[in-house]
């Protein structure tokens, strides 16, 4: 055990958690706090950042108060009618943010001490990780033989009925990667006792890796659990299972929904935005199944992805968009959305020309196309992004750049982050099927993080074209002579355009002390790399789009000093986020600028909650309805427009 850990968790709110522990309670009052005491102090030992999520159904013994009144930060309480357990896993499952989700029963049963040798099954490569009470190497103490007879006689049953292979389908204690236990509660319907049999039988029919893990089972003296009644009941529900999900298709209301993106853990552009657009608008009520047509992984690289991830195409692949209307045609999603900037297919002119006819042979195959364009060609520097050269061949590329944003405007709909991008498609191009759809804030903020002792200036992203770190570490050297203390950051990576840059200017630099770089930074990582900072900067001598990083600096609650020129200083007169101000590519200006900041507490304080204000009021979660709206309208879909569960948004 670690007690420190526990007060660590206990005390400080976790931006990211890579586990969520889902407990659904029932008129727990008197068994509960002991086990969550138990959780709270084993898990809090194990490494992990994870959240605890009591999901009460609706208990009449005081439960949800008595869990309520326990001060620790990452302890959430959902309040809802009684459904039955599975309704309860499910709201909690709705709630949770963890890549990996965890459901327990409130009485220990298994205990929680079990729980690393599912999360090491599942980082191994199963969807899903079951602790089984059958399993070789198992250990149940004090089941009765009745239960013992009736859980025998329920598994042959289940086998042969469902083709559920699974021994042990009921224990209460199961590992989903996230985006699995999302998925597959989605398209769940069972709120009762034999929730779980539907889940693993879902899981069976896409072809999920199951994984049973024998685990140590103790009966509680006071279950709940009845066998005679409970075996009748599993039995009726065997056969509704088979009524409901015979005909292959999702039993759940709701539109089916495609999105073709890079997707992590590929690194290219916009992987991150691809993944939560994706994943907000699967939390949606409207959306009943979502489809991520994502982008081939290198060679050696392991995806580990959901079940609704298909990697179909390849950056600089000519063949791209025919492999995705190809995938499109199987699918047969209700609509489909485009996460797109101009070089998202390619850095070479013809296959990045040629996956931007995608949406438009999309619509004219039957797929309703909505394109998210998050730059333009008439904005974008092509010498500085890495696309100039001869002057001919720039002039040429602008004239096909051109015709291919026409191509992209025969999509049904076009959204764009920014208000300016709106108004240059509907004058210059005549559009009509533009709409606004501002970047968001990927989560909803949690209060920031209290700045570093050490005065630490971050810049964040993929560099080495328009994103030059020279400048960045020159003034670095300035900042010096005032502070030797003074830290400077680089995360991410070289763009694709730009190969070894980062070596090879960390070679250069080498005699600059106080110098860090971190290499592709991983999503579970970035909440760390941005608290960890006083400042962020930008140093750009061009912009390409809407900025993520700013809203990144926003939602932890950072300030900003970045040039003040094309979409950045977009965002600062359309969304509000602040900042300072220095002249591009010159390091004594932004020298003066950092150190505005980093030498006074009180104007990095103010920068970073003005920023964080601006992000907690635009969640991308909030941008999501409003692409729902449109493609309601677009797809004639009954516009459902009701507001989330409650506990949901908990």
């Amino acid at each position: 055990m670690s007690y420190p850990a526990f007060e660590q968790w206990r005390d400080v709110p976790l931006a990211r958690v890579s586990l969520s522990i889902v407990v659904p309670a029932y008129n727990e009052s008197e068994r509960i706090l002991p086990t969550l005491a138990a959780f709270a102090v084993a898990v809090s030992a194990m490494g992990e950042s994870w959240e605890l999520i009591v999901s009460d159904d609706g208990s009449r013994d005081g439960t949800a108060d008595l869990v309520a009144g326990l001060p620790w930060a990452n302890l959430r309480v959902l309040r809802h009618a009684n459904t039955g357990k599975g309704g309860a896993v499910r709201r909690g499952v709705r709630a949770a943010r963890g890549d990996l989700i965890l459901f327990a029963d409130a009485d220990n049963s298994t205990p929680i001490e079990e729980l690393p040798r599912l999360i090491a099954a599942v980082r191994a490569g199963a969807h899903v990780a079951i602790g089984s009470r059958a399993a070789e190497g198992a250990e149940e103490v004090g089941k009765s033989t009745v239960r013992r007879i009736v859980s025998g006689g329920l598994r042959r049953v289940t086998r042969l009925l469902t083709g559920v292979t699974a021994e042990d389908t009921q224990c209460g204690f199961k590992l989903f990667r996230g985006e699995v236990a999302r998925d597959l509660f989605r398209r769940g319907v069972m709120d009762g006792f034999s929730f779980d049999l539907e889940l693993l039988y879902l899981a069976a029919r896409d072809g999920l890796r199951v994984v049973e893990v024998p685990v140590r089972w103790v009966d509680a003296p006071d279950s709940k659990v009845d066998p005679v009644r409970d075996s009748v009941k599993f039995l009726k529900d065997v056969l509704m299972l088979r009524r409901l999900h015979g005909s292959g298709h999702p039993p759940r209301e709701g539109m089916h929904l495609a999105v073709v993106t890079a997707y992590p853990p590929g690194r290219r552009s916009l992987n991150e935005y691809g993944l939560h657009l994706s994943r907000v608008l699967a939390d949606k009520p409207e959306v009943g199944h979502m489809t991520i047509l994502a982008d081939q992984l290198p060679a050696g690289q392991a995806a580990g992805d959901a079940p609704n991830v298909r990697r179909v195409w390849a950056f600089n692949d000519p063949l791209s968009p025919l492999r995705l209307l190809l995938a499109l045609r199987r699918a047969r999603p209700d609509a489909v959305i485009f996460n797109l900037q101009m070089a998202s297919f390619g850095d070479r002119r013809v296959p990045a020309a040629l996956g931007l006819l995608t949406p438009m042979l999309a619509r004219a195959l039957g797929t309703p196309s909505v394109t998210l364009l998050h730059n333009l060609f008439e904005t974008v520097d092509l010498e500085r992004a890495g696309f100039g050269g001869n002057p001919l061949k720039v002039q040429v590329t602008r004239a096909f750049g051109r015709l291919f944003t026409q191509a992209l405007l025969a999509s049904n709909l076009v959204a764009t982050t920014l208000p300016r991008y709106v108004k240059l498609l509907r004058e210059e191009y005549g559009a009509k099927n533009v709409f606004l759809a501002p970047h968001g804030t990927f989560q909803l903020p949690l209060p920031p993080q209290p700045f570093p002792e050490v005065p630490t200036v971050m810049t964040f992203g993929k560099f080495g074209t328009y994103k030059r770190v020279e400048v960045l570490i020159q003034a670095h050297r300035r900042l010096l002579t005032r502070d030797p203390r003074t830290r400077l950051v680089i995360a991410g990576s070289d763009t694709p355009n730009a190969p070894g840059y980062l070596a090879g200017v960390q070679a250069q630099f080498a005699d600059v002390p106080n110098i860090s770089f971190t290499g592709y930074v991983a999503e579970e990582d970035v909440p760390r790399v941005f608290s960890d900072s006083t400042v962020v900067a930008f140093p750009y001598s061009a912009t390409t789009g809407s900025s993520g990083v700013l809203h990144q600096a926003g939602e932890f609650g950072r300030g900003a000093v970045m040039p003040n020129i094309g979409d950045l200083a977009d965002l600062i007169q359309d969304e509000g986020y602040r900042a300072e101000f220095f002249e591009p590519e010159d390091p004594e200006s932004l020298a003066e600028a950092l150190w505005r900041v980093l030498s006074d507490p009180r104007q990095a304080a103010a920068l970073g909650e003005a920023n964080w204000r601006v992000a907690s009021s635009l969640p991308l979660s909030d941008v999501a309805d409003w692409y729902l709206l449109h493609l309601e309208e677009l797809t004639g879909a009954a516009p459902t427009y009701t507001s989330r569960p409650q506990e949901a948004q908990a």
